[in-house]
């Protein structure tokens, strides 16, 4: 148990190192794509396209990090009025049901990748299995840290990291 819980936290730390990493590479590729378009008023097509990926993957990859730490947005509604010997067994209901909803979005979106493989991208012309992979990826990063917080022995109290930052 504590050796998966320290692959899976090894694994988020290279996560948020790539997902830096697209970050900067995205605010760059946005400053090129404004500079270009309103300041020499010759767009580069290829900057948009690049940006929408890099999006979708910091998204869904980032979901996947949010997850290991309890800071997904969520309704607390519950979470207030249930009595405080509940409220580990109502966070452990919703880790369940988001980890099944993740294991379905795998499967889904591993099953749309396949799909999609023979389309091209419109500007650089790649593959769009390269776009739609980070739907899968994203998904079992997501199901590895909700089994994680599972296994965790100290799970925190949903109203007390409400709001930290990783």
């Amino acid at each position: 148990m504590n050796t998966y819980l320290k692959i899976i936290d090894n694994v988020n730390n290279w996560v948020k190192v790539l997902v830096s990493f697209l970050l900067v590479i995205l605010a760059v590729l946005v400053v090129l794509q404004v500079t270009t378009r309103f300041v020499i008023n010759v767009p580069l097509s290829w900057t948009e396209e690049l940006a929408k990926y890099l999006m979708i993957y910091i998204v869904f990859l980032g979901s996947g990090l949010a997850m290991r730490h309890n800071q997904h947005i969520a309704i607390d509604f519950l979470f207030e009025i249930v009595h405080a010997a509940n409220k580990r067994r109502l966070q452990k209901i919703v880790l369940w049901i988001s980890g099944v909803f993740s294991l379905l979005l795998a499967y889904y979106g591993a099953h749309l990748t396949y799909i999609v493989i023979g389309q091209s991208t419109p500007t650089l012309q790649y593959s769009m299995a390269w776009a739609y992979a980070a739907i899968p990826l994203g998904s079992v990063l997501m199901l590895c840290n909700v089994i994680a917080v599972l296994l965790s022995p100290d799970q925190d109290d949903p109203e007390e990291t409400a709001g930290e930052i990783l």
